[in-house]
Order: structure tokens, then C-alpha cells, then sequence
């Protein structure tokens, strides 16, 4: 496993035509990247948020999108990529232990996974700079997770990790996470 500060993008883990799923796409911010690298790609984007999805329509209207709780996300289909980019910050453990396996079960063998999320420990609700509502958020430790992911047969690939200064001077970490569906998993 690779870690680093700076390294790929999620664009070198995708394939030529790729099924993508992104769970809590927001306004599409993951998307501009997708498509330049292959317009081919074809993606659904979930979010619970309809004024997130609202934005997100106008704005690549060649991506399907679902107003749905990730949490719950269907898994009849098969994706070569899911990407959940900082949206298990929103979740409790037990939520998460969950969504990550259902996305072990719907990734096909060598299917890619994009997991971002903050380091640390503890959750609770918060102010951001962009809600003037408290949000609820958890923080997470990267070698925690990394054995969840192993357990439903995904293998981190590469680990990225971003520092950056809240308001108050103390520094945040942000992890973009990799893993590949390697299918040697032990849960079920």
C-alpha cells in the first residue's frame, strides 16, 4: 500500500466506460473530473439532498441521478467504481460498517473504490462554513477502516492525506482512500 501526501487522482482508477456509482454526490463535484477524463463513463449519482441534486442535474444532465438515502442504495446493479467522497463523515459507525458492505457487493472483481473521509476520533454536530445548520459528523480512524475494507475482500491500494487549518488554528486531516475488490474477503 502506498501513502503519501499527493498521487493519483481518481481518474487512474477508472476504466474506459466505467459503471460508476456516487453515493452522496452532492452537486456533482466529483463528476467535471470523471467526465474529462471519459465522457463515456456512465454514472449515477445518489444524494439525499434535493437542492444538492437540483445543482447537479443542471450541470451534467447526461448523469443519472436518484434522490435517495445512501444508506439504502439498491444493490441489484454492478459498478466498476464507487466513489463516497466524505459522506460516511455524515454517518455513525455502525451505518458505515454497513454501507461499506454493501459496497463490497455490488463492486465487481478488480472494481475500484474512492473513500474520503477525516481522521480522527469522535462525532458529533458541528457549524461549517457552508450550512448555517449544525451537521452531524464522524471522525475516523484510516487503519480501522482499512481492516473493515479488507474484511469484505477490498485492498487498499493508496492512501492520500490532506491537512488544512480550521478557523480555530487547529489542522484537520483529510484521507482519500483507494482500495480494489480483490474478493478474498472473510465477511459475508
Amino acid at each position: 500500500m502506498k501513502e503519501e501526501k499527493t498521487g493519483r487522482t481518481i481518474a487512474a482508477y477508472i476504466p474506459a466506460r466505467a459503471r460508476i456509482l456516487d453515493l452522496g454526490c452532492g452537486s456533482g463535484s466529483n463528476l467535471g473530473t470523471i467526465l474529462a477524463h471519459d465522457p463515456g463513463c456512465r454514472i449515477t449519482g445518489m444524494d439525499l439532498s434535493q437542492g444538492l441534486l437540483a445543482l447537479a442535474r443542471e450541470k451534467y444532465p447526461q448523469v443519472r441521478f436518484l434522490h435517495q438515502d445512501i444508506r439504502f442504495f439498491p444493490t441489484g446493479s454492478r459498478y466498476q467504481v464507487v466513489i463516497a467522497s466524505f459522506s460516511i463523515v455524515h454517518l455513525n459507525g455502525d451505518e458505515t460498517r454497513r454501507l461499506l458492505a454493501r459496497i463490497a457487493e455490488v463492486l465487481v472483481e478488480g472494481g475500484a473504490l474512492y473513500l474520503s473521509f477525516m481522521e480522527g476520533e469522535g462525532a458529533g454536530f458541528e457549524t461549517t462554513s457552508f450550512s448555517e445548520e449544525e451537521i452531524y459528523f464522524n471522525f475516523y480512524r484510516s487503519a480501522e477502516l482499512t481492516a473493515l475494507l479488507q474484511g469484505h475482500g477490498l485492498e487498499v491500494r493508496e492512501i492520500l492525506r490532506n491537512g488544512y487549518e480550521e478557523t480555530d488554528g487547529s489542522v484537520t486531516t483529510d484521507v482519500f482512500l483507494f482500495a480494489c475488490k480483490t474478493g478474498a474477503g472473510q465477511q459475508s
